[in-house]
């Protein structure tokens, strides 16, 4: 009950800051007041995001905690039984050569070009997003102008109450983790 009701004031709260963040050149005329609420939009936006987004990454940390204690492993993934991380036993001396050339093996994996090519992609998707976030909120702006000028009255906030009702209707969705 108590995670319905977070998970339904958390919708109500990104709903709402969605809706005043797209509503805001119906109360603010220049360019400089719209800066202005919008970030206060934004930091209140964050500010409904952050516990949740806390919760994730312990519960997260956590998790990956019991993992390495049921393996033996630090978080690290090195061991501390005398053997390197394919099982093989070592010496103590060499112990610590051993599991640095592990985690170093590890962590630096071989540069292929089907890694360069993942990552080429994912750069270009994300530069991709950024791209089309920006138009999209240009071509929200001008619509909204265009039909403020026509005699529509709060035409920037009748669109924010649609996206703010998006919005909050996704936040209503349950994650991934609750089904598995």
């Amino acid at each position: 009950m108590t995670d319905l009701r977070s998970r339904a004031t958390n919708a109500l709260l990104t709903g709402l800051t969605t809706a005043a963040y797209y509503a805001v050149p119906d109360v603010a005329h220049t360019r400089t007041s719209r800066r202005w609420l919008r970030a206060a939009c934004v930091a209140a936006g964050m500010a409904v995001a952050l516990p949740d987004a806390r919760q994730s990454w312990t519960e997260m940390r956590e998790a990956r905690r019991l993992r390495a204690a049921d393996d033996g492993t630090t978080l690290d993934g090195a061991r501390f039984d005398g053997t390197a991380l394919d099982g093989t036993p070592v010496a103590t001396e060499n112990l610590a050569q051993s599991v640095l050339g592990d985690l170093e093996d590890t962590l630096t994996p071989p540069v292929t070009a089907g890694t360069v090519v993942r990552g080429a992609v994912v750069v270009a998707v994300g530069i991709g997003s950024v791209v089309g976030a920006i138009a999209f909120e240009r071509w929200l702006f001008r619509r909204g102008e265009t039909r403020a000028a026509t005699g529509v009255r709060f035409a920037h906030t009748r669109t924010g109450l649609v996206l703010g009702a998006l919005t909050a209707a996704g936040a209503l969705l349950p994650d991934q983790s609750e089904h598995a």
